[in-house]
């Protein structure tokens, strides 16, 4: 059950896994102390109360729990009055249905990651996306920070737009086996991952990122997950090193990649940026405009192509 699929009728029974988000114990007029919190997934969420003593549990920001109430009207509007709730340790079952909406700027595309892995066959990759999904230190920056401070996807949720963006463009490459492709979904999903290192807001660099390229955290910020894939598939971990490592490698070793698939990435990886780039140079601008520029020396054309009378 998720947070959008509750039935909002009073008295009927909720039981769903889900976040804490925002508790705060209060004390009510007559002395007693009660929790206010917000119940929340990637599809909603709901206000939530601690009505009774019973329940005595010191939650934390963001805890995973397996809650249980009741659905109740108050104050003309739809709460849940929890009454029930365990700590869920495991988060690897379909990580990303399980982020809080708030920290997403663009909820809508949660529901897109959430749908990626499964269309992974490979059981080591499946894995891997799932373990990285599931570690908020990383993927809560990955859905919540810009792509770029001033060059592409520089809003809040970019890094994550653009992400898809590209993972959508590689599973249209059909001439790929599908094996190699899984792995270019994969290689294209977290090509960026580094840039919660070196991104702290939008058009605000981290101080990692004054002096690093996000290209050089990209192993560092997935390591202990490719360390497990070392384990479960070695060729998958040896691979995704190199697509994430190979253009750092280009000029000093050869000038085409050992895998083909790195040129589907790094194909998408520009479409997506240039694009979203080019969108952002004409906005507000008029139809007649030819020419227009975003961000540092990003300069783009757009030709009138419309047949002359």
């Amino acid at each position: 059950m998720t947070i959008a699929s509750l039935e909002l009728k009073h008295g009927i029974p909720f039981d769903c896994v889900c976040r804490v988000c925002q508790p705060r114990w209060r004390t009510a007029q007559n002395g007693s102390q009660y929790m206010t919190l917000s119940l929340e997934d990637a599809t909603g969420a709901i206000k939530a109360y601690v009505w009774t003593e019973n329940l005595k549990i010191d939650f934390k920001e963001y805890d995973l729990v397996k809650a249980r109430g009741t659905i109740r009207s108050f104050n003309g509007s739809w709460i849940a009055s929890l009454q029930h709730a365990d700590l869920v340790k495991d988060v690897r079952t379909n990580p990303a249905a399980l982020l809080p909406q708030s920290i997403c700027p663009l909820p809508a595309l949660l529901a897109r990651l959430d749908a990626l892995p499964r269309g992974i066959k490979n059981r080591g990759l499946y894995r891997f996306v799932s373990d990285v999904l599931a570690d908020d230190a990383i993927s809560f920056p990955f859905v919540s920070l810009p792509a770029s401070r001033k060059h592409h996807h520089c809003t809040a949720g970019g890094l994550l737009e653009h992400s898809l963006e590209c993972t959508a463009m590689v599973g249209r490459f059909a001439e790929f086996p599908q094996a190699e492709l899984e792995l270019a979904l994969v290689g294209a999903l977290f090509h960026d991952i580094g840039k919660i290192r070196t991104l702290k807001d939008v058009g605000k660099l981290a101080p990692t990122g004054y002096v690093c390229g996000h290209e050089s955290l990209t192993l560092e910020v997935l390591a202990p997950h490719l360390r497990s894939l070392d384990a479960n598939c070695p060729d998958a971990s040896l691979a995704l090193r190199y697509i994430w490592t190979w253009q750092n490698q280009r000029r000093r070793q050869r000038p085409t990649p050992l895998l083909t698939i790195i040129e589907a990435i790094s194909a998408a990886d520009r479409i997506s940026s240039g694009l979203n780039a080019q969108d952002a140079a004409f906005s507000g601008q008029p139809d007649w405009r030819s020419f227009a520029g975003f961000g540092d020396n990003n300069m783009f054309w757009r030709p009138r192509l419309a047949m002359q009378q």
